[in-house]
């Protein structure tokens, strides 16, 4: 089954494409999302993902910058 097909969304108008990632906090839920664009969808990806896995494996705290 295809993106369209799942989704019914108008393909005019959607497109299922990488490089956008949920933001979900522990307790809480989503709040958000992290997305890149510019890229072939692959790298708008796989920049997501380095810079999220960076990010945790940092503490995943950003509250003093």
């Amino acid at each position: 089954m295809t993106f369209e097909q799942k989704s019914r969304l108008d393909p005019e108008r959607y497109a299922a494409a990488g490089g956008c990632f949920p933001v979900i906090v522990r307790n809480v839920g989503p709040v958000g999302t992290v997305a890149v664009s510019g890229l072939p969808q692959a790298e708008d990806h796989a920049l997501v993902v380095r810079v999220l896995r960076q990010f945790l494996a940092d503490g995943g705290d950003r509250s003093a910058d």
